[in-house]
């Protein structure tokens, strides 16, 4: 369980570098604060009793009180992150201005910035962090302002859009499905086969086949594929393995195999969309 703020604190920040493979180990939920989390590298995914979503570099995600969620690795790339908590009165003047139902849509998925401005957030949470620091008498006044002004920032300036065509809505908690979607992230390689996701929480195949859907609203097969090639789309990006080599980490056959996934999926070869990345990198 994520720890309550201080009795004397209204805003807390703390900024850690975790190793790529860190998973949080069980669902937890803030009991007293809002989360304004931002990524600085790496690549998770993010399981709550709402909503299954992925995050990158330069994302950033707001995550209410009392919200079970967890995360884990999606890339071999370091987790970095600030995590910045904001007890409920000093968040309502936000909630105030903009509303409930904004506040909802915000919550939903996580925000995207161009590479500006994820400069000037990241600049921004380093001065909380350096004011948290120094725990002067008058530190968590001047913090308030600090997170109108870093909130605001990011709400002018975060890239909309649709909601994320990958992110799933749960429809309902299930522990177990919870858990085998840790299991298929961390057993790519090996391919996560139903029989052996469905062994990993005590289910049968055709029980666990049928609660998946019920749980996510997809089929495993279908869930499996866009989880192998969300991942391709970060190997892609972030390394200069080859197409064959990528399918082998994805536990898929062969790297033909994949380009037809990958085209049928996003419009374009994975030639192609590593080199447009390229272009802008």
């Amino acid at each position: 369980m994520p720890l309550p703020l201080k009795p004397y604190e209204n805003i807390y920040i703390d900024h850690q570098i975790k190793d790529a493979d860190y998973s949080m180990p069980t669902m937890q939920a803030a009991p007293d604060h809002y989360t304004i989390g931002y990524i600085v590298t790496g690549d998770r995914r993010w399981i709550s009793t709402e909503t299954i979503r992925t995050c990158h570099a330069g994302d950033c995600g707001i995550t209410k009180p009392h919200v079970y969620h967890r995360n884990c690795s999606m890339s071999d790339t370091p987790y970095e992150r600030y995590v910045l908590k904001v007890r409920p009165e000093i968040f309502q003047p936000i909630i105030d201005i903009i509303g409930e139902t904004e506040l909802n849509i915000l919550c939903q998925n996580y925000l995207r910035f161009t590479k500006e401005s994820q400069k000037i957030i990241h600049a921004m949470y380093d001065e909380i962090l350096n004011e948290y620091t120094k725990n002067s008498p008058y530190s968590q006044l001047i913090l308030q302002g600090m997170v109108y002004k870093l909130f605001f920032y990011m709400y002018e300036n975060h890239i909309p859009s649709e909601l994320d065509k990958n992110t799933l809505y749960v429809k309902k908690f299930d522990e177990r499905i919870h858990n085998a979607l840790i299991y298929i992230e961390n057993n790519l390689t090996y391919g996560s086969p139903i029989e052996e996701v469905a062994a990993s929480v005590s289910l049968s195949p055709s029980h666990f086949s049928r609660l998946f859907k019920s749980v996510t609203g997809s089929s495993y097969t279908d869930y499996l594929t866009d989880v192998r090639l969300q991942h391709a789309q970060i190997l892609l990006g972030t390394t200069s393995l080859s197409i064959s080599e990528i399918a082998t980490k994805l536990g898929l056959a062969n790297g033909n195999y994949l380009c037809t996934l990958f085209k049928k999926k996003y419009g374009v070869a994975p030639t192609e969309y590593r080199r447009e990345l390229e272009k802008y990198n």
